[in-house]
């Protein structure tokens, strides 16, 4: 079905069937941005995490220069 039928059928349809679609979908809309706000808070847990993450510097002694091409070449890739 289309959404241009689709909204032919509803406008067939009395106001109260109307609003018993408007409600479901609102419910609906409501159920999925609970949802969203958990995946938000989670998203949230996890840059603070990373906000919070540090690296322990060291030294090797020397600059290390890397050269991707001759690191593949050696591993055969």
């Amino acid at each position: 079905m289309s959404t241009k039928e689709i909204i032919a059928y509803i406008e067939s349809l009395p106001l109260s069937d109307r609003f018993a679609i408007l409600e479901a979908t609102f419910n609906l809309i409501k159920n999925d941005l609970t949802k969203n706000q958990v995946t938000l808070n989670h998203l949230e847990e996890v840059r603070q995490r990373r906000r919070n993450f540090k690296i322990i510097p060291f030294d090797l002694g020397e600059d290390v220069a890397v050269d991707r091409d001759q690191i593949y070449a050696e591993r055969g890739l």
